[in-house]
């Protein structure tokens, strides 16, 4: 079916190209209006002429009069054509010629018909791009055009003709990340670029991809994340810096994680987490309300309420609410044996603490939260808490049961940052694969005195995930990593 449908395409191109018509002209449009304006400013507009583009979504009625469903980005407005206005031959062209799939450019005025649809008389019409493959159909209230979600997935430019709110939700990421760095700027922060290429990689604990770089003859990293960089950015005196990142781990792919994502990452100097815990409630309530015009929303089934102040809990404090045992009290014998039964294969505290609180005390949290004062050896990057032992100044933000930050007060005691990168390098030995690596660039960077400074990352696809609704991270990135069809 689709072949023969291929084929009359072709054959309609052809007649085309033997009446004197480019199916595929050099010539931009005139428009004069988009689609929506049309239909919204009737009033005005009726009886006045416009000129309208866009993608034949519907064509219906047969002989003289052909009615048209023509969509743009902004939305539909139907077309009449007619032959006593255009002329039989005219007619006659458009029937053989033009079907749906087809972008056109349209001529005409403004009216509206018996039914009350808003609707242009053409006065004439020209091709602007034949389609050789047939579109599917819009969602309908009863089911999805395309319900296949790799499909949907893998050939995002047909998810986005069939259900138009696909368009609209990105559109909403855009503005999230518009909205995010304009709040940056007006902090005193720059934007910035970083490396996506390295001879080392590091700021997080994860796998890397590896390439190589044939001139140079050098194995290098894509970058996992761009932290290392916008610190030495502070050392050489920059006080505020950003940047949203494209960041490569190779990991699996789930509703959550895809191994290609986006982060914003942003490090002030003279702050710390206490600051970025304020910054960011701030800054989420704020763009809520802008962008939604509200601070409670629902996502997947789950009501959530924005506006700030958020809640704060410490690992300590969560656990003990949820598993019953006080941190500070047990025995590392004890934590151990909770681990066994647990199936945890950890030997250190602090990272048995953190997948216990991950497993149990994560699922628990729906409304936001800042998850605070992380053990210290989970934490490679943050300053020791300044009166709690063995803790450091970190949280994560918890939303809707997942993760969408990570912030630090900024460690900036060289010498204590080589200890921990090399206890790292204890731990990739051990087997821990997302360990950290020794970045001695970054040591001698900070040698040379690193200011106070609070840092987080912003998990952009997971934001857009929230606000948007989204049930799996692919419905958030236009074109998401896909395994190749043989």
């Amino acid at each position: 079916m689709a072949d023969k449908l291929y084929e009359e395409k072709l054959e309609q191109i052809k007649f085309l190209e033997d009446n004197g018509i480019n199916p595929y002209p050099c010539e931009p449009p005139k428009r004069t209006h988009k689609n929506n304006l049309v239909v919204s400013s009737f009033d005005e507009l009726n009886g006045e002429e416009v000129d309208v583009v866009g993608r034949i979504t519907g064509k219906r009625g047969h002989g003289k009069l052909i009615f048209l469903d023509l969509e743009d980005e902004s939305g539909k407005v139907q077309v009449m054509i007619k032959a006593d206005k255009v002329g039989e031959n005219q007619i006659d062209i458009f029937k053989k010629g033009f079907g749906i799939g087809d972008f056109v450019g349209i001529n005409g005025t403004v009216f509206k018909t018996i039914a009350g649809e808003v609707s242009i008389d053409t006065n004439s019409f020209v091709m602007l791009a034949k389609s050789l493959l047939p579109v599917p159909p819009k969602r309908t209230r009863e089911k999805d055009a395309i319900s296949d979600p790799e499909l949907r997935a893998r050939q995002r430019y047909l998810d986005m003709i069939a259900h138009p709110e696909v368009i609209e939700r990105f559109k909403t990421r855009s503005k999230m990340v518009q909205f995010m760095r304009n709040r940056f700027l007006e902090l005193g922060c720059i934007e910035m670029e970083t490396p996506i290429l390295d001879w080392i990689y590091g700021g997080a604990n994860a796998r890397p991809f590896n390439t190589h770089h044939n001139a140079l003859d050098l194995d290098l990293f894509l970058r996992i994340s761009n932290e290392l960089y916008l610190k030495k950015l502070l050392i050489g005196g920059m006080e505020g810096v950003f940047e949203f990142s494209r960041d490569f781990r190779n990991e699996g792919i789930d509703k959550t994680h895809n191994p290609e994502f986006t982060q914003v990452e942003v490090y002030k100097a003279y702050t710390d987490y206490i600051y970025m815990m304020e910054m960011m409630e701030n800054l989420i309530a704020d763009m809520a309300k802008e962008l939604l015009g509200k601070t409670k929303i629902n996502y997947q089934g789950m009501e959530i309420e924005l506006a700030a102040p958020w809640k704060r809990l410490s690992i300590y404090d969560g656990l003990k609410e949820t598993m019953k045992f006080d941190v500070e009290k047990i025995s590392k014998e004890e934590l151990l044996a909770i681990a066994k039964k647990e199936g945890i294969e950890e030997t250190d505290e602090g990272h048995i603490l953190c997948e216990l609180f991950d497993k149990y005390v994560q699922p628990t949290l729906i409304n936001p939260t800042f998850v605070i004062d992380w053990p210290e050896s989970t934490s490679p990057l943050a300053k020791i808490h300044r009166s709690k032992k063995g803790l450091v100044e970190r949280f994560e933000c918890h939303v809707g049961k997942t993760e969408i930050a990570n912030c630090y007060t900024e460690l900036n005691d060289s010498r204590k940052q080589r200890a921990n990168f090399e206890a790292e390098m204890k731990r990739n030995t051990e087997g821990d694969k997302e360990a950290m690596p020794n970045d001695e660039d970054f040591i001698v960077a900070m040698e040379y005195g690193m200011p106070p400074a609070g840092g987080i990352g912003i998990a952009i696809d997971r934001w857009a995930m929230i606000f948007t609704d989204a049930e799996h991270i692919r419905d958030v990135l236009t074109f998401p990593l896909m395994k190749p069809l043989k």
